[in-house]
């Protein structure tokens, strides 16, 4: 009787045990909207490899990819209400909730070459930024946000060869103040149409250009629907932003906080890397299909900043960024001779 006692005793502990351990293991979902061939979702396989790693089977996480959650211009509403744990949406779908995520696309950054973006986002300005989303959204950013590239014009019918030749352009935007701004500085009509469309826009002669990334316009075909020039304007810098819900990352214990922001930190370099590599391919892949690329010198990019630079801060106040982060940026930019 005793040893029957014994082992039903030993049988319960171990059952505990397996309860708590089972318990203890925390699922995180990640949200993104591209496919898995998208480079942002390579990272995130490369983060989730890494993490794996380091948090053992304390931490379960799911990768939805292909918008099976959310859409980015949906995920940060579901951030902050817990429905997701974490997502990595594009700064520019984020600037309606936290405006200064829009001061990359402002005139100042335009034309300018990605080491400076990075450095001004990595450093005080990023961080501030960064402080601004976790209280309105009430998230907590991992850290150094990841790269998508560089956005610039595509023309159907004559070359792009400088901004004069954009005068009268109808051309795509996917959306945002700045960017119709921009297009509008350099004398076209700016025309927002939703990607899907795009083709049947470029074909219908509907617009006569895009703006777009390299690895966006290859990875679409649009040779197919008459593009046939590329303007490498470098209009703004593409990133994204690491998210996970507060409602998430403050039930973990700190241990297992440390595993995930040190997974990031390792993942950064190595999709930056991966980011440049996919924009370099793709350039190569829009010319084999016979685009020609036009690269303006550092000077005429100087002078398509000042001729943006007088809208700026009528975009600010229409954009409501916060003005404090607008001054750091011009502050860095003419620290380093960019800006006039």
């Amino acid at each position: 009787m005793t040893r029957t006692l014994a082992r039903l005793a030993a049988g319960l502990v171990l059952s505990a045990a397996f309860v708590t351990s089972a318990a203890a293991q925390e699922t995180m979902r990640i949200s993104l909207d591209t496919n898995p061939s998208h480079v942002r979702n390579h990272a995130i396989e490369l983060f989730v490899e890494k993490l794996e790693e380091k948090a053992g089977d304390k931490l379960k996480v799911e990768v939805y990819p292909s918008a099976q959650l959310y859409r980015d211009r949906d995920v940060a509403r579901a951030l902050r209400q817990g429905a997701v744990e974490m997502a990595v949406p594009g700064t520019w779908v984020l600037d309606g909730a936290v405006p200064s995520f829009g001061l990359t696309s402002l005139p100042m950054f335009y034309g300018l070459p990605a080491e400076v973006t990075l450095e001004l986002m990595d450093g005080e300005i990023g961080q501030k930024i960064n402080e601004r989303a976790e209280d309105r959204l009430r998230v907590h950013v991992l850290g150094p946000w990841l790269n998508l590239g560089f956005s610039n014009y595509y023309a159907t019918g004559a070359p792009i060869k400088t901004h004069a030749d954009m005068k009268n352009l109808k051309i795509r935007i996917s959306g945002g103040t700045a960017n119709a701004a921009r297009v509008e500085g350099f004398g076209g009509v700016a025309n927002m149409i939703a990607w899907p469309d795009v083709p049947m826009a470029l074909s219908s002669h509907v617009v006569d250009a895009v703006s777009s990334t390299h690895e966006s316009i290859a990875s679409a075909k649009l040779w197919d629907s008459g593009l046939k020039h590329a303007f490498e304007d470098r209009q703004w810098f593409g990133q994204y932003v690491p998210m996970v819900s507060s409602a998430f990352w403050d039930k973990l214990d700190p241990e297992l906080q440390d595993a995930i922001t040190e997974a990031w930190a390792e993942t950064v370099p190595e999709e930056r890397r991966m980011a440049a590599e996919a924009q370099d391919a793709a350039r190569e892949k829009l010319m084999s299909e016979g685009m020609d690329m036009t690269t303006p010198t550092e000077e005429q990019l100087a002078e398509g900043r000042r001729m943006l630079m007088p809208r700026q801060e009528g975009l600010v106040e229409e954009m409501q960024i916060d003005d404090e982060l607008v001054s750091l940026a011009i502050e860095e930019l003419r620290e380093r001779g960019l800006l006039d």
